[in-house]
Parts: C-alpha cells; sequence; structure tokens
C-alpha cells in the first residue's frame, strides 16, 4: 500500500513517458536508412532521409497518436454509457458506420468543399447512425434507458456485418478498381495515407470532443453508479447520452476517415488504464480516466503501427490485425469474466 501510494505521483510522468518514448520509437523505426544520414554530408543520404524522417513519418506518427486517443475517450465513454466492459466503438458497430459513410462518398466522387471534406461528413453521419441505432436496439426496455449487456453487443456484432455487406454492395456496384483498393485499405487499418490537413482533422475533432465530454465529467460519474443514482442527483439522461453519442461518433467518424475500421483500442486502453489506477491507487474517476485512456490510446495504436511497418519490412502489414491479436484476448479473458 505504501509502496503503490508512492508511485501514485509517477502516474502522469510515466504515461507522458512512454507516449514520448513510442512516438520517438515509431519515428525512428523500420526505416529503410538510419536516422543519422540526417547529419550525412552525401547529398542523396541527406536529401532521402530528409524525406522520410522530416516529411513521411512526422505526419504518419501524430495520425496514429490522435487516432488511438480518438478511440480509446470513445471506448472509454461508451462502457460507461452502457456499463458494459466490453463496449467499444469497432465491436458495437460505430466505426462500420463511418467508413460505409467514407465509402458512398468516395463511390459518388463527391467533391471537396474548402476544409469541408464530404467522405468526413458522411462518416460522421454514418457513425451517428450506427451508434443511435445501437443505442435504441440494445435496450432491454424501450422504454427504459438501461441497456441489456449480451443484446448490446449482439446488435454490434450484427450491425457491423450488415455495414459490411452494405460497403461490398456500394462497391460493387461502383465497378471502380481504386474504390476497391480503398475499401480494403477500410477494412484492414493503416496510416500509409496520412498527410498534415488529415492530422489538422484530427485534432480538431479531439479537442472538441475531448473537451465536450470533459465538461460533463461530473454527470458521468454520477452515471457510473447507476441510472437512478444519477437521476436522483439531477442529471438529464437523456441529454447526457445523446451528448455521448454525438461526441463517439465525431471521434470514430474522423478516425475511420484517416485510418480506416482500426479495432479493440476502444477496448485496451480504458482497461489497462484501470487496471494501473488500481494498482496505484490514483481513482478511477473520469476526469482521471479519459486523459489517461487518451494517452495510452495514443502510446498503444503509434507501437501497433511501428510494428506494422517494421516487423516485416520491406512488407508493411495492416494496424488493424496487431491491433486484433492484441485485442481479441483481453475481449476474450473479459467475456470470460463479465
Amino acid at each position: 500500500m505504501r509502496f503503490a501510494s508512492q508511485l501514485r505521483r509517477f502516474f502522469w510522468p510515466m504515461l507522458i513517458l512512454v507516449l514520448a518514448l513510442v512516438a520517438g520509437w515509431s519515428l525512428c523505426w523500420g526505416a529503410p536508412v538510419p536516422v543519422t544520414d540526417l547529419f550525412s554530408a552525401d547529398a542523396d543520404k541527406l536529401e532521402i532521409a530528409k524525406r522520410i524522417f522530416l516529411e513521411l513519418r512526422p505526419p504518419r506518427v501524430l495520425a496514429a497518436l490522435l487516432v488511438g486517443a480518438s478511440l480509446s475517450v470513445a471506448g472509454a465513454v461508451l462502457q460507461t454509457m452502457f456499463r458494459n466492459p466490453l463496449a467499444e466503438p469497432y465491436l458495437l458497430g460505430i466505426s462500420a458506420g463511418g467508413a460505409l459513410g467514407a465509402t458512398l462518398a468516395a463511390a459518388l466522387a463527391l467533391p471537396v468543399f474548402w476544409f469541408f471534406d464530404t467522405g468526413a461528413i458522411l462518416a460522421f453521419a454514418g457513425a451517428m447512425a450506427s451508434a443511435i441505432a445501437v443505442y435504441l436496439l440494445g435496450k432491454s426496455d424501450q422504454n427504459q434507458v438501461l441497456h441489456n449487456h449480451s443484446k448490446l453487443l449482439l446488435v454490434g456484432v450484427a450491425l457491423s456485418a450488415f455495414l459490411a455487406a452494405l460497403m461490398s454492395l456500394v462497391v460493387t456496384l461502383s465497378g471502380n478498381i481504386e474504390l476497391a483498393q480503398r475499401t480494403s485499405f477500410w477494412l484492414l487499418g493503416g496510416f500509409t495515407r496520412s498527410s498534415w490537413s488529415q492530422d489538422a482533422a484530427l485534432v480538431i475533432s479531439f479537442l472538441i470532443g475531448f473537451v465536450l465530454l470533459l465538461s460533463c465529467s461530473r454527470d458521468l460519474n454520477a452515471l457510473r453508479a447507476g441510472d437512478e443514482d444519477a437521476r436522483s442527483l439531477g442529471v438529464d439522461l437523456t441529454r447526457l447520452h445523446r451528448k455521448i453519442l454525438l461526441c463517439s461518433a465525431l471521434l470514430c467518424a474522423t478516425s475511420v476517415a484517416a485510418a480506416g475500421l482500426i479495432g479493440f483500442v476502444g477496448l485496451m486502453a480504458p482497461h489497462t488504464v484501470r487496471l494501473l489506477c488500481r494498482k496505484l491507487e490514483v481513482g478511477s474517476s473520469i476526469q482521471i480516466l479519459l486523459p489517461a485512456s487518451a494517452l495510452c490510446g495514443a502510446a498503444l495504436l503509434c507501437a501497433c503501427d511501428a510494428l506494422a511497418h517494421g516487423v516485416f519490412a520491406p512488407v508493411e502489414v495492416p494496424v488493424g490485425i496487431f491491433t486484433s491479436l492484441l485485442g481479441v484476448p483481453l475481449f476474450l479473458s473479459i467475456a470470460r469474466k463479465f
């Protein structure tokens, strides 16, 4: 107990240090040239090194950090709202809804108006529609707010399969080979197309979603005790649920538009943070859970992306494969105890 209380002060510095180390490792590891070439006197080596370490890798690493943070925050609040430790955007079909919207925008070749990316807008609409569908269909009683845990996951799995079928139908009817390749990218996940403009959209969406969710941390903390207790404390459950679904859809939509379908990050990061909070006796309030989950999820996805482009170099493995390899055992472990 005393040892845990002494380590408590290192909770935030430890998370930040791990994040910094993982980001630095991802920037350098797996590159076809060493980072020391940035200081080379050879003009050709210097040019290649600048291209890789100053132009290609930074936006990719930043995208992995932001997507990891977004999915983790969304997973943490969805687990709180549904009071289900297995809830997360990928498993509930919210990410699939966003992918369908992005696929539809690509199939229709919709234009981009200034900074309004039509694909991102339709991805948000799809994610929001999926979130509402899961929320309504997962209720144990249509007149109540309470959700049936098993029914919720079954609805999410069925909805994901349905949306995946719709994506395949859209691609087939379009007859576009390039669209088929994009859809394959969305289904497996990856950061090969990361750019600074894409990162800017991720930053904006994350800040909006994170700040809005953190602003209702008191209500979220009350919600953890149960619907009746939350109501007795003056929490407007309908309004709170709408805000959670809106923010989750925003975070998932931009993540899907940037990196495709990446599963289980929203499951692994919050559970890792809760375990650390218990071990270090830090507490488990939303004010701690959300920022800690963001840091943990960012480090986790960045590390998976480093493995994706470095383990089997020069072949790059979709990052969604690594997150699934890590997340599925945790999912089964939690489901067995749940």
